[in-house]
């Protein structure tokens, strides 16, 4: 059975700590950024420049997405 892998996005999201305006802005930047040949960033480290979520969020949201931690 396959279950379905959440987007960090997603995931920060249903935490409360992310709203989907921010989640957007991050995601035109890194499109941008990829859109401009230069090195690939990942999204939470976008999200993390932004200052619209913490380290912690980040590490309980990659926790939650590889199955370590139950989603609340």
């Amino acid at each position: 059975m396959n279950q379905k892998k959440y987007l960090l996005g997603e995931i920060l999201i249903s935490l409360s700590v992310l709203t989907e305006d921010q989640l957007n802005v991050a995601l035109k930047e890194q499109e941008l950024i990829d859109s401009q040949g230069k090195e690939h960033k990942p999204v939470g480290q976008i999200l993390l420049e932004h200052g619209f979520i913490t380290p912690n969020d980040l590490i309980e949201a990659i926790k939650i997405q590889t199955k370590q931690r139950e989603p609340i």
